[in-house]
């Protein structure tokens, strides 16, 4: 898998970024494919009224950027670091090239990520489309708890706000709460207080 030895060693420049620092804006040119090897990296997309949209929270050891860089087009959201510091190694066009050439098995991890983040993706917009907001914020909770790679099984406290929570769905702050409530009198989750367990 990756690793920051094999990054080292293949000569990635790596940066040290610090809470708020953009690692690139909505319609930007792709020039660079980042990967986020600690600390913690906020992707949204802003509306035309300024509004904005939570796409997902990144975590250590995952890439950032990828369609774009590859298709070499414009980041479709921005990227800003949420954690106090965020490691990151930066790839240009050449580096990447010359990196996977020289480790030809990291590629097809590097398309699995790709894969899955498309497959997530497709899902979260099936449910905004589709589904209920309780069946929306369900959905939510099990992707982030899969992103995270938590035991579906086992209830787990899930650090987001009402307001992510929001924002990532397409609902309004006031539907999630008062559907995160009647979730609860369901038992479909708990709040302990005023966090999700799920």
């Amino acid at each position: 898998m990756f690793s920051k030895e094999i990054f080292i060693k293949s000569k990635i420049p790596k940066q040290v970024y610090h809470k708020k620092d953009i690692l690139f804006r909505e319609e930007e040119k792709a020039y660079y494919l980042y990967y986020l090897l600690e600390g913690e990296v906020r992707i949204h997309n802003t509306d035309s009224e300024g509004k904005e949209f939570l796409i997902e929270k990144i975590t250590e050891n995952h890439f950032l950027g990828e369609p774009p860089f590859l298709l070499q087009e414009r980041y479709p959201a921005t990227a800003i670091v949420i954690s106090e510091t965020a490691e990151i190694f930066k790839f240009s066009q050449e580096n990447f090239a010359a990196f996977m050439k020289e480790n030809p098995e990291l590629f097809m991890h590097f398309t699995v990520n790709i894969a899955q983040k498309a497959f997530n993706k497709t899902q979260k917009i099936k449910s905004i489309v589709h589904q209920n907001p309780q069946e929306r914020i369900l959905n939510f909770l099990k992707n982030h708890k899969r992103i995270l790679g938590l035991c579906s099984e086992e209830k787990t406290m899930i650090d987001v706000t009402r307001k992510e929570i929001a924002n990532s769905t397409g609902l309004v702050i006031e539907t999630v709460i008062r559907t995160v409530k009647k979730m609860e009198k369901d038992g479909k989750i708990e709040l302990i207080n005023h966090k999700i367990f799920f």
